[in-house]
């Protein structure tokens, strides 16, 4: 190999550098930044060229984790929010034993969203889905003849219902996050 273009030699400067080019590489490289000032330059501060870049380019891990981590939050909690409403509204249609697998779903998304104050998801199910059947009970007072207690009752049982497969959905949430942790170890 007799000469080697300077872009050639741009090429090989960090191979040879790491020290992972090979020998005639290194041979060439050194050969023709005796004869070329500008790649000698180059060669010599390649290593400042390069902190430089590598201070450009590093990124923050945890800012990026930690951002990763509330995008997943909030797509949980969104699927939260549209999962319970999808599932109180359901109620007494021939859809409603979808939320057997629903309510849970939303329980396990609630434990793996809020983790220390997953209590809300089972709470926050019982109020809407309380409120929603007593206004859906209440403008059907008409049609349905049920007294204000019978519409209380009937109310809080669908909550009581919905708020039980909840739970159930919180606890299989934990227990899923035991077997992954102790699988860690």
């Amino acid at each position: 190999m007799n000469k080697i273009s300077c872009d050639i030699c741009m090429d090989l400067i960090p191979l040879v550098k790491d020290g992972i080019a090979s020998e005639d590489s290194g041979n060439a490289v050194k050969k023709h930044i005796n004869e070329c000032e500008t790649c000698n330059i180059i060669f010599d501060d390649f290593e400042e060229i390069n902190k430089m870049n590598n201070e450009n380019i590093k990124m923050n891990d945890r800012k990026v984790i930690s951002k990763i981590k509330d995008q997943l939050a909030i797509g949980s909690m969104i699927m939260i929010i549209l999962g319970s409403f999808i599932g109180v509204g359901i109620s007494e249609s021939e859809w409603m034993f979808y939320n057997v697998i629903i309510m849970p779903l939303i329980g396990g998304l609630g434990y793996f969203a809020l983790k220390q104050k997953c209590y809300f998801v089972p709470v926050g199910i019982f109020i809407l889905t309380y409120i929603w059947n007593s206004i859906k009970y209440i403008i059907e007072i008409k049609t349905n003849e049920m007294d204000f207690v019978a519409i209380m009752v009937s109310s809080g049982t669908w909550a009581t219902i919905y708020t039980c497969l909840c739970i159930l959905g919180l606890v299989i949430g934990f227990l899923l996050y035991i077997a992954f942790k102790k699988e860690n170890k």
